[in-house]
């Protein structure tokens, strides 16, 4: 079964440690290579992210105005996209083999518009194992994942719902609560494996404790909009 053709968004900023490995695993895990568009939305790296993307042959848009606003790289590249499906990569999460067939078969399902992968980290120790079997039930309910989870969608319902709304915090929930009023979204089983580091270079219980904090907030509808500054404060130089 072959996969439609499948663009993959990856927002950056000074991800020179993790992207290489991100973007060669695509091609490594892609059942059929040859149907992805891979296109980086650099929001101003200071570091050699750019670079080492444009060497390893993918498309590179340097949008410096677009610092702090993750959003607004990935309505970016929604826009430039050509593909039939859309599919949002952190550049430090590695996609689980055969990952174009698992989407291809999710979307062929009826009704459903989108979805996201299983939550893994890519190394535990029991705090982190606790987390990750939190996460997982977490997403169980209500089916809002978060960014580290390759969320994907098709194209034409992405452009319909108009992106990502402006949200500077938990942007990618916000963005399956748009897509849950056209369809459904399908959890894929296969896990995603994504980096700790946040954790590890903040501390884990600060950064759990204001992401749980966060999360309690988006289920009771209430605004996270003011502790975008303080998220960002605690996550842009994380580089475990």
């Amino acid at each position: 079964m072959q996969s439609p053709k499948i663009s993959i968004i990856i927002p950056t900023l000074n991800e020179e440690r993790y992207l290489p490995k991100t973007i060669e695993s695509i091609f490594q895990h892609a059942e059929f290579p040859q149907d992805l568009e891979i296109l980086v939305v650099d929001a101003g790296s200071l570091d050699q992210t750019a670079k080492i993307a444009e060497e390893l042959g993918v498309k590179v848009f340097q949008k410096p105005e677009f610092v702090l606003k993750k959003y607004e790289s990935l309505n970016f590249g929604i826009k430039q996209a050509n593909g039939d499906v859309i599919l949002f990569l952190d550049a430090d999460t590695i996609l689980p083999k055969e990952f174009d067939i698992k989407i291809s078969k999710s979307l062929g399902q009826q009704g459903i518009v989108g979805g996201a992968f299983e939550f893994s980290f890519d190394h535990l120790d029991w705090k982190l194992s606790l987390l990750q079997k939190f996460n997982r039930i977490r997403y169980r309910f209500g089916h809002m994942y978060y960014g580290d989870q390759a969320i994907f969608c098709l194209k034409s319902v992405a452009v319909e719902l108009g992106g990502y709304p402006k949200k500077e915090l938990m942007e990618s929930a916000y963005f399956c609560k748009r897509l849950l009023t056209i369809g459904k979204l399908r959890l894929i089983k296969s896990a995603v494996k994504t980096s700790p580091r946040r954790f590890n270079e903040n501390g884990f219980f600060k950064v759990f404790w204001f992401d749980f904090t966060m999360w309690v907030r988006f289920r009771l509808n209430l605004s996270v909009e003011e502790y975008g500054k303080k998220y960002w404060g605690l996550n842009l130089n994380a580089d475990g």
